[in-house]
């Protein structure tokens, strides 16, 4: 009998939260992310309107931002990554994570996140690691844009990069799969024992998330782009005291 395969999901699963996210907001900061997004509205709008994929709007929202990022800036952030990443673990998932150790099972984490950048926190874990290949982001510079090397790593690709690692896709029965977003579908479905938003110890089968996030997803993207707009009008003095005044806010709603 093949051995049990535990394959979790990295964003929104393992962790709270993106790690390419968390890069690119440590890198730039809201503010210039927020330019950033400005500056890549024609590439959001073919996104969003089928006529560029995911992989090469990732492509190109990296390297805009990784080449507007100083170097020792660059190498500051990707050094203290893994402990960033670390702190976001969720509890849960790190616990059901070890269980399977203790199991014996063969852990990976399958992630459609740049491989660099989860790459020291699955070795902190002891797992092995299926991700987006990238160029490293150290090196990027204007005569060596960052590339990604292999296909996004979500959805049908998962499966894809499972069987291709493993030589083989486990039986249903031996595939424990972790998700929580459309990428991990059919990783969920060709797992015998799915966990859909959960760690529970019983299944929990996919379900598809309802059509309002997605035009969510489309309005919180506007209001950022009609952001950065605004923002970049402001006088310096202007724009830093409404930044101030944002972050204040969000540190009170915290606290409540």
């Amino acid at each position: 009998m093949s051995e049990t395969c535990a394959a979790f999901d990295c964003d929104g699963t393992l962790i709270r939260g993106d790690a390419t996210r968390h890069l690119l907001l440590s890198c730039r900061g809201p503010l210039g992310l927020a330019a950033d997004l400005l500056l890549l509205a024609p590439e959001l709008m073919a996104w969003k309107l089928g006529r560029l994929s995911t992989a090469s709007l990732k492509q190109a929202l990296l390297d805009r931002v990784l080449q507007a990022t100083p170097a020792a800036r660059r190498q500051a952030v990707m050094a203290g990554l893994e402990q960033d990443l670390v702190r976001q673990l969720r509890p849960e998932a790190l616990a059901r994570l070890r269980w399977h150790q203790q199991q014996g099972h063969r852990c990976l984490i399958v992630s459609a996140s740049p491989e660099p950048l989860i790459a020291p926190l699955a070795q902190h874990l002891g797992v092995e690691l299926l991700a987006t290949g990238c160029t490293d982001p150290l090196l990027v510079s204007p005569t060596q844009p960052l590339r990604l090397t292999t296909a996004n790593c979500k959805g049908p690709e998962k499966l894809r990069r499972l069987e291709r690692h493993l030589g083989f896709l486990p039986p249903s029965p031996q595939l424990e799969a972790y998700g929580d977003s459309r990428g991990d579908r059919e990783l969920l479905q060709a797992s015998g024992r799915p966990h859909w938003r959960s760690f529970s110890a019983r299944p929990v089968a996919y379900r598809e998330s309802a059509p309002w996030r997605w035009l969510l997803a489309a309005a919180a993207m506007a209001l950022l782009l009609l952001a950065a707009i605004g923002l970049s009008g402001l006088e310096p003095s202007a724009r830093s005291q409404l930044l101030q005044a944002c972050r204040t806010g969000c540190r009170r709603c915290m606290a409540c």
